[in-house]
């Protein structure tokens, strides 16, 4: 193969132009990013000493610029700026090469040298978001500055090797959320400095204990006690005393306020709607343990959008020691090895992602039950699942529920009987779905909310399937950090990862709109990744692009997957 224009594109030594085209948004909606459907002309920004002008190679679209776009000024994100007046370009899944580098950076970086980025940027304590805080990915060129190599964390750009794909480094980015979300941490004590209320119902028992070297080992900053029993009080009590831990009784009926939140709740044999009271003043990252007995039908209503966003945890047990009720079941977020999970909506772009990660995990799951109600993305999910699940000697069983219900009830039937599940990522954002999985939970399942609901969607989860023998959690998780994306970097670079399995479709930097049309109407089963540097090259399906550009076929993966010989073909035909 030729490489002639591919071998000048990765040196990155070609003159660098005046202008690029990129698709600022202007506000809510899809015809209003650009201009006319179509990218629009926008210098080059000009770099300093400290800074790097960098190519962007490709871009990978993503739900969250589909919410970008269709939200506009309405965006939490993008709260108080006026895009019309100030736009903003949209994209945050990104390859870059490093094109011109400032004069007090040149020992450190090199023309040629290949990154992705991490693009939830803190600088200065404040976030800006690479898409919301600065402009994003639908453009051809960025400049890099501080805010970036020497954000709070550390250079949020993240080296890359020449052997991998400028597509498999894009996609590091939503590989990175999906790593994020097994590996996520959850405590077993109460918080250390924050502050715990101990909540008692009208029919609390007495006899509750806790453990003193537990307790003191986590020592809250503030502990409050509202209608406990006084056995209780008087232990509570002789610790904040001897430990120095302010104490205060109060009204749990009468909070009302915003600031009323608390670390660790503790309900000791509360009703469900005493729990569901006290439940609203759940801080970020808290914890609910209930204690009680008796509950039978009883639920606890759950925020899917606080447990997703704000990873809130729910724990509980059915005795008298409180510690208990953290200590039961440790918080887990991987998949449990030699287990069996069950992944709701596999079928899309991201539960791809997680369905590919349990099948490759050689300690994950030793059966798998993939399920997926749209026809064309199950069909796809078998074909290219199917075999790699033989390949890595992993049990993989693909429904579709509305076409096959009698099989989906059969296979359902026999793993509850067995057991049930130990894990059931959910990539469907809908309440009931979640509800009906607890049915097929085992102990100690995890359900593991990765499809974002909004704030305020909410779930009646049994109070006796997190308290009781089964100790069902469930988890949430959004986006990634620095240290998620560098090791699913790392996993590609020993081979342990093949991020290019997602890519199901590509094109060009001109097709960005209609790249954001085919994801909201779920054209492609996977991700769809743009070459910004190619200007025109209509959205193709992997498995079709012999016929735009006949050769190709032969450079593709096993099962037509795409890789970098495929991309080495296509960017030498279309630059």
């Amino acid at each position: 193969m030729n490489q002639n224009k591919y071998e000048k594109y990765i040196s990155a030594l070609s003159t660098i132009p005046e202008k690029q085209l990129g698709w600022p948004l202007f506000g809510a909606g899809l015809e209003n990013l650009g201009i006319d459907g179509k990218p629009v002309e926008i210098d080059i920004p000009k770099y300093s000493d400290n800074e790097l002008l960098m190519r962007i190679d490709a871009v990978s679209l993503c739900y969250t610029d589909l919410k970008e776009i269709d939200s506009g000024d309405d965006h939490p994100r993008l709260a108080g700026r006026n895009l019309k007046k100030n736009p903003i370009i949209p994209g945050h899944e990104v390859s870059l090469t490093v094109i011109a580098v400032g004069d007090n950076l040149k020992s450190e970086y090199r023309i040629g040298d290949r990154y992705t980025l991490q693009p939830d940027i803190w600088a200065g304590g404040k976030s800006i978001p690479f898409s919301f805080g600065m402009d994003g990915g639908y453009r051809q060129y960025t400049k890099v500055g501080k805010e970036i190599l020497e954000g709070d964390a550390g250079n949020y750009l993240i080296p890359v090797p020449d052997d991998i794909s400028y597509s498999a480094s894009a996609i590091t980015e939503p590989w990175a959320c999906v790593e994020a979300s097994y590996r996520a941490q959850y405590r077993d004590v109460l918080k250390k400095g924050g502050s715990a209320i101990f909540v008692g119902g009208k029919n609390s028992r007495s006899g509750y204990s806790i453990d003193e070297k537990w307790l003191s080992g986590c020592r809250p900053g503030r502990i409050f006690i509202s209608n406990i029993p006084e056995d209780l009080k008087e232990l509570v009590s002789i610790f904040c005393k001897e430990n120095d831990v302010p104490l205060k009784e109060i009204n749990a009926d009468s909070l009302n306020s915003p600031d009323d939140v608390y670390d660790d709740i503790i309900t000791l044999d509360c009703n469900y709607e005493e729990i569901n009271h006290i439940n609203d003043f759940l801080n970020k990252g808290g914890v609910l343990a209930m204690m009680g007995s008796g509950y039978r039908d009883e639920r606890v209503t759950i925020d899917l959008g606080r447990l997703h966003y704000d990873m809130i945890y729910y724990v509980g047990s059915t005795g008298l020691e409180i510690n208990q009720a953290y200590e039961k079941t440790l918080p887990r977020a991987g998949l449990k090895k030699n287990g069996k999970t069950w992944i709701i909506g596999a079928g899309g772009p991201m539960g791809r992602l997680h369905l590919q990660r349990a099948i490759e995990d050689k300690d994950g799951p030793e059966l798998i039950v993939a399920s997926e109600i749209t026809e064309d993305r199950y069909k796809s999910m078998t074909d290219f699942f199917v075999p790699l699940a033989k390949k890595c000697n992993k049990e993989l069983i693909a429904i579709n529920p509305q076409e096959d219900s009698e099989e989906y009830e059969r296979i359902m039937s026999e793993i509850k009987d067995d057991g049930g599940f130990d894990d059931i990522p959910v990539m469907v954002a809908v309440p009931k779905i979640i509800e009906e999985s607890v049915e097929y939970a085992g102990v100690g399942s995890v359900i593991n909310l990765f499809a974002g609901l909004q704030r305020g969607v909410k779930a009646k989860i049994p109070i006796n399937s997190i308290i009781g023998t089964q100790q069902i959690r469930l988890i949430g998780h959004s986006g990634s950090d620095l240290s998620d994306q560098k090791v699913v970097v790392d996993r590609i670079t020993s081979r342990r990862l093949n991020t290019d399995l997602s890519v199901a479709a590509i094109g060009g930097i001109n097709q960005i709109s209609d790249g954001i049309k085919a994801m909201k109407n779920w054209v492609f089963p996977g991700k769809i990744v743009i070459y910004t540097h190619v200007l025109e090259f209509h959205l193709t399906a992997i498995d079709k692009l012999e016929e735009k550009i006949p050769g190709i076929g032969k450079y593709l993966g096993e099962d037509r997957a795409w890789n970098m010989e495929a991309e080495k073909f296509f960017l030498e035909k279309m630059l």
